[in-house]
């Protein structure tokens, strides 16, 4: 019993600390007397008239705290957990593939590696997962002795301006850049450690290029989740005290003898004479016991549950714009839908799944083309790679002119193909015969067209090539078989032929 008293304390001081940090964060966004803000300058701003501030970069405290609220929220709010869930599922899910454009198989064996050891399986996630929640996600490169890249997360909060006050000409808010382009990224410093960046990939959202870092994905949804939360628990006392019944006991006689008559019944570890226990109220139940000139009149508030339930279906709905996503993919809940509607509702869940991974795929091309680099640097693939070029030539007999097949060679490629997960699946059947029309016409690979089907290209070709290697064996051992036979039953026929059996060549002659 203590250690669930523990956990609601617990739980009501997070939810309490959530509120200040709300409070705070938005006090600042909206204070008047809120400090300017560094903004890159302009040759011609003072030919422009400021008609307000703008509230679309943080300070480096605010953006400390709406980080951790939004840390909070993930972990103890079920509504922003499901959010960045599906984030991670839809972008980065079952069925995203990598492969390089290159087609030297030491590429690829390279870029395996990478991926093996590096746990990308889980680490694309972690990916999706940080920069979602905390608005940015610093991913930085160490060499390892064979010159393969291995992958560290940067804590963003540790991403902190130095304290050398010599190291700090350029730096702002813990990233070093141009000062004569805000783009142009120099350096990270992380725990007072200058990191150079490109040893760093840097993934920022929901802000403006010349925006230095990143905010959280639910930061427009917060007030609402803390709004959804707070009228979740009040309907739940609602019903709480409507469920409350009462038993009054009227007693006559004066005060002296009613409030002796109750304590000699409580029935708190105490017996009757007999020995029985007292007869307890049932469970929900309070007992009230007054005395005749005593009424008690329970009075409760005048609302239904009718007149409530639009408002949160309001505040998820608020929920739902702020992530971009249909109310039946916030809240788990499509009972309220039919197939036709659904379907219609899903469409701009599906483009805000797909923005986000043309907007990630982006970053993660980047970071492969460093591996591929990596590799070219160790010596691992070659710096150039052969290719087959097609030209016309003209032929010396017939004059016409033929396309010939050329070798040369060229700089091996550092880009790679990504297939993502596919978002919507209807009828199997059909898709199989979209792909296969679109492979034989040649607008797609079989390995693009088996991703899609979410199948893994490789092992599928690794299983089939076993399975026709079994089927020839099996075939070959049936004709040495059919063969044997045939070779037995011959020699059985002949072992059974007797001396009578067989014609004289002389009477054969004569006949």
């Amino acid at each position: 019993m203590f250690e669930l008293l523990k956990a609601k304390r617990q739980i009501a001081l997070t939810e309490a600390r959530q509120a200040v940090l709300l409070q705070k964060i938005y006090e600042r966004l909206l204070s008047p007397n809120r400090a300017q803000r560094k903004t890159l300058e302009d040759i011609d701003e003072s030919d422009w008239t400021i008609l307000g501030t703008s509230p679309k970069e943080l300070d480096a405290s605010e953006a400390g705290e709406l980080r951790e609220v939004a840390m909070e929220f993930f972990y103890r709010n079920s509504h922003a957990r499901n959010i960045l869930r599906l984030m991670e599922k839809y972008i980065v899910g079952r069925g995203f593939d990598v492969q390089p454009i290159s087609q030297n198989p030491m590429v690829k064996r390279w870029l395996d590696t990478f991926w093996r050891v590096n746990r990308m399986d889980l680490r694309k996630k972690e990916v999706v997962r940080r920069t979602m929640r905390d608005g940015e996600a610093f991913i930085r490169f160490f060499p390892d002795q064979t010159g393969m890249l291995l992958t560290r997360f940067m804590d963003a909060g540790k991403v902190t301006e130095p304290k050398d006050k010599k190291a700090k000409n350029n730096v702002t808010y813990g990233i070093e850049t141009n000062p004569d382009d805000v783009e142009d990224v120099l350096a990270y410093w992380y725990k007072e450690e200058r990191v150079p960046a490109e040893d760093v990939q840097h993934i920022k959202i929901m802000v403006d290029s010349d925006v230095k870092r990143g905010r959280s994905y639910l930061e427009a949804m917060l007030p609402d989740l803390k709004m959804y939360k707070d009228w979740l628990r009040d309907r739940m006392k609602l019903n709480k005290v409507r469920a409350t019944i009462a038993l009054v006991k009227q007693i006559t006689g004066t005060g002296d003898q009613i409030a002796s008559l109750v304590n000699a019944q409580k029935t708190l570890k105490r017996k009757a004479s007999d020995n029985t226990e007292y007869a307890k109220a049932p469970e929900g139940v309070s007992v009230l016991t007054t005395s005749k000139g005593v009424d008690y009149k329970m009075l409760s508030p005048n609302l239904q549950a009718a007149d409530v339930q639009e408002d949160g279906r309001s505040i998820l709905l608020a929920i739902s714009a702020g992530a971009g996503l249909p109310e039946f993919m916030v809240t788990s809940d499509s009972s309220n839908s039919n197939y036709a509607s659904t379907l219609v509702a899903e469409a701009p869940g599906v483009r805000e799944f797909m923005d986000w991974q043309d907007f990630f795929s982006v970053h993660f091309k980047e970071i492969l083309a460093k591996v591929i680099t990596a590799g070219i640097k160790a010596g691992e693939i070659p710096a150039k790679e052969e290719i087959t070029i097609e030209l016309e030539a003209e032929d010396p007999e017939t004059g016409e002119r033929r396309p010939v097949e050329v070798q040369a060679f060229e700089e091996t490629s550092t880009e790679v193909e990504i297939t993502f997960p596919e978002l919507i699946h209807r009828e199997i059947e059909k898709e199989t015969k979209a792909y296969v029309l679109q492979s034989n016409q040649r607008w797609i690979s079989n390995r693009t067209a088996a991703s899609r089907l979410d199948l893994d290209y490789d092992y599928e070709m690794e299983q089939l090539k076993q399975e026709e290697e079994e089927m020839a064996t099996e075939q070959e051992g049936d004709s040495d078989e059919e063969r044997g036979d045939e070779e037995y039953l011959k020699a059985r026929s002949k072992a059974q032929q007797t001396p009578e059996d067989e014609e004289d060549p002389e009477t054969e002659k004569a006949e």
